[in-house]
């Protein structure tokens, strides 16, 4: 029987050398060594000036949530006041023309902290954790913090600066010259404790503008060819310069967006004001009508909504802004936003389909270009209004499975409720709105998180995740995590759903249903469901994220390992063709005998470091297994059990150096971009309670969190990418609070650890002190098995065990938090 040799099937074989670029905005995909893009080279002017204007933009946004957190509670006070009574300026004023006067402030008050004696200061103080705010330590009761308001102005104030100081002071002339000296007084301590307060809200309002104006003039300069070889156009044929301008754009909307939302109008108003009054009362006045033009109330509030998405409790959740009125204040070039959103609709900018290479996972391998294009369309709204064949190509693309986006840092937006306004939008999206559709989606997602479950159950097994398992079945693991995260990511979204009839299907649990999804009638799917999916995954996503890191780092002396162990195989076989074995009952056979030595010498020769692309020795390993496979047919090898079983270890071997040299970077990257939770980072705080549940019904569950945490700081990462590459300024002040956030949510979920040791130790206390008989020193045979007392100590045992888990966990995460703010502290 004639056979091939390995020598015979060396062949040459055509290799592409151009691989696909990861982007530099995905986290980790970042390339900063000797292959990085030209166009970000420190020599690139082009480059340099956007990333710089890029990183910016993420500064801005850090800071909106950092000071939204530390607004003076006496301008909420007064906006409050005013709002209430429907005076436009510390009660001096005039009605606003479209103010709500019957909402009391709900847009807004909730956002900033608690007032301690007035009864709608309390109900709608809930800040950005939905926990009363601690900055009225420093200013006493709500009577303390309203003895200001009479002077804390909004832009009415600008319309006849001299008429409100007169009217404020003829108020103080009707009470006596002790009030009158009071109330001096009360301006120069509210000018000194917040001289800096209102510096900093001033410099991040005018960093919004100039942020606009820098990116005008980068855009002017590629129109005029002051970069040379770049223009707005050739900027979108490079991959790097292509995400920068559309992230750019992007971000200057996403900043205005979360500046009305977390520091609402009516505020925004009187801090310029109080700036301008108590700080700067000489001096770049020039700013004033570009703040005011900025900064202006656009007088409205967040609608009422009959869901848990409620946002007058949830600022985490966007609502219509009018926002045309918003970016149309200082607005881009029409040019440069046309072509940033024909390359958001027709391009992949970041091109993560190694991530995500299923059309069923389209939507969520897009997610990020799809929440930039929704803000970036908000420049250009005629294309909501009045292009209803684009707006048809971007739902079809974008949005055909999705309705709820995530924009940036936890903040997420409905579509059905954004574009209900735009005729065109809103006739794209009807078809994905229909009822019968939105169950077919949550029909099909919860039969997806039913099939997750299953399977991380199977993967999770003790045992089943060995180094050869998980080669053998990388591409079954990998498909696994990305079912589960577009499920929790589909899920976790749409759950914040602002319509009521939308939020009636997703979230339908009539009755408390088991911690793991039942598939039946009407496929209920609860938070609890939602937790179970998210701390599985999380654990396989940690133990292959180890796994992956181990191979890379010896699949070389695995490829040598198997190599020596296959070349041995047929060398042995080839002295056991000899018949000289003192054993062997063959007869001698010299063909079989030299073809097994030549064998042997192929796959000696495998280099892992060779002239030879990886593919090419992939291919020498396949030709091998081949020869294998087929000189098994072979009459006297096939009727000897022992080669068989020598040749299949031997193709085992071969495989297995193949796919440990498949293993590379890429691989761990591609887990990374698939096990993002940045779009959760605020939704996963209302699941601190179930989490806290589990682990008190069994303190197993504690083991889990681990894996949770580390997927929790995937959070980190596209906040602090551009920043890193550009060594911005602003990265420490960034890290400090996202990373303060992180670790206040980590200390959150662990509050429970400390609560159930002790209720364990009350427990052993009190099976020792009262449940354990005394021990006699002498004890008659019969009666030992009652003093033994078996249960009692079974289950002191047990919850020694259950100690020991909640042991492991504080030692894991302690090591992680210091990791953390290591790294921290390093940039």
């Amino acid at each position: 029987m004639a056979t091939t040799t390995p020598s015979s099937t060396t062949e040459a074989i055509a290799l592409a050398d151009s691989t696909a670029t990861r982007s530099p905005t995905i986290p980790n995909k970042t390339k900063t060594g000797p292959t990085a893009s030209v166009f970000l080279s420190p020599n690139n002017l082009c480059g340099q000036t956007l990333l710089e204007i890029v990183s910016r933009g993420h500064g801005i946004l850090a800071n909106i949530r950092i000071l939204s957190e530390k607004v003076p509670p006496a301008f909420v006070a007064a906006a409050d006041e005013a709002n209430s009574y429907g005076f436009a300026g510390g009660g001096n004023g005039a009605t606003k023309e479209g103010a709500d006067t019957t909402s009391g402030g709900l847009g807004f008050l909730n956002l900033f902290g608690s007032t301690r004696s007035s009864q709608s200061a309390k109900d709608l103080a809930v800040d950005l954790d939905g926990s009363i705010n601690g900055n009225l330590g420093g200013e006493g009761d709500t009577d303390d913090v309203k003895k200001y308001t009479p002077f804390l102005f909004d832009f009415s104030y600008l319309h006849n600066p001299e008429e409100y100081e007169a009217n404020l002071a003829a108020s103080l002339e009707a009470n006596s010259l002790e009030a009158n000296l009071n109330v001096a007084n009360l301006e120069r301590e509210f000018a000194v404790n917040h001289k800096s307060a209102l510096e900093e809200y001033h410099t991040l309002f005018h960093s919004i503008y100039q942020y606009q104006a820098d990116l005008n003039t980068f855009a002017d300069d590629l129109n005029k060819g002051f970069f040379i070889q770049y223009t707005v156009e050739s900027l979108l044929l490079d991959n790097e310069g292509r995400a920068l301008i559309c992230e750019a754009v992007w971000l200057y909307g996403a900043s205005l967006m979360l500046m009305e939302r977390l520091l609402p109008g009516p505020i925004r108003e009187r801090l310029i004001i109080a700036y301008y009054r108590f700080c700067n009362r000489q001096n770049d006045v020039t700013q004033i009508d570009i703040l005011t033009k900025l900064c202006k109330s656009t007088d409205i509030s967040p609608p009422k909504s009959t869901t848990p998405a409620c946002f007058t409790k949830n600022p985490s959740h966007k609502y219509p802004m009018d926002e045309e009125k918003l970016f149309h204040r200082f607005p881009l070039p029409v040019e440069l936003v046309r072509n940033v959103i024909g390359t958001l609709v027709s391009d992949d900018i970041y091109r993560q389909s190694s991530a995500f290479p299923s059309i069923d996972h389209r939507s969520t391998r897009l997610s990020r270009q799809a929440s930039m294009l929704y803000v970036v369309l908000f420049f250009d709204p005629l294309v909501l209004r009045d292009e209803p064949g684009k707006m048809r190509e971007i739902v079809d693309k974008y949005f055909h499975d999705n309705w709820v986006i995530h924009i940036y840092a936890g903040l997420t937006a409905d579509l059905s409720l954004e574009w209900d306004r735009f005729p065109a939008a809103k006739a794209a999206l009807d078809n994905v709105l229909k009822l019968d559709n939105v169950k077919r989606l949550h029909i099909a997602n919860a039969k997806l998180i039913g099939q997750c479950m299953a399977e991380l159950r199977a993967y999770l097994t003790m045992g089943i995740l060995t180094d050869a398992f998980v080669l053998d079945n990388r591409h079954d693991l990998l498909n696994c995590l990305r079912r589960c995260n577009v499920a929790l990511r589909w899920r976790i979204l749409h759950r914040r759903t602002s319509n009521s009839m939308h939020h009636g299907i997703i979230c339908a649990t009539a009755e408390q249903v088991a911690p793991d999804p039942k598939l039946e009638g009407e496929f209920a799917v609860n938070d609890t469901h939602v937790v179970s999916l998210l701390l599985l995954s999380s654990q396989l996503e940690m133990q292959l994220k180890d796994i992956f890191q181990l191979l890379l780092s010896k699949k070389e002396s695995i490829w040598i390992s198997c190599r020596a162990k296959a070349s041995q195989m047929m060398d042995d076989l080839s002295k056991y063709f000899k018949g000289d074995q003192t054993l062997s009952r063959v007869l001698r056979h010299d063909g079989l005998m030299k073809w097994f030595t030549s064998m042997a010498i192929e796959i000696s020769d495998l280099k892992y470091e060779g002239e030879d692309h990886f593919t090419v020795t992939g291919r020498k390993i396949q030709l091998c297994v081949q020869a294998l496979e087929e000189v098994e047919q072979y009459d006297l090898v096939d009727r000897d059990v022992q080669v068989k079983s020598f040749l299949h270890e031997a193709r085992s071997l071969l495989l297995q150096m193949a796919r440990a040299v498949g293993i590379n970077e890429d691989i761990y990257t591609d887990i990374q971009f698939i096990s993002d939770l940045s779009y959760a980072s605020e939704s996963i705080k209302s699941y601190v309670g179930i989490i806290h549940s589990r682990i008190t019904k069994d303190p197993s569950n504690v083991s889990l969190l681990h894996g949770f945490f580390l997927k929790a700081t995937s959070s980190l990462d596209m906040p602090f990418e551009r920043l890193r590459q550009s060594n911005s300024p602003d990265l420490k002040n960034a890290t400090e609070y996202y990373s303060s956030q992180l670790v206040s949510f980590m200390r959150n979920v662990l509050e429970i650890v400390p609560v159930s040791v002790f209720a364990i130790l009350v427990q052993m206390s009190d099976i020792v002190e009262r449940r354990l008989l005394p021990l006699p020193l002498k004890v008659e045979g019969d009666k030992l098995i009652a003093f033994a007392q078996l249960g009692y100590v079974s289950h002191a045992a047990g919850t020694n065990f259950q100690i020991f888990h909640f042991y492991l966990i504080v030692c894991d995460v302690s090591i992680q938090q210091r990791t953390l703010q290591t790294c921290h502290d390093g940039s």
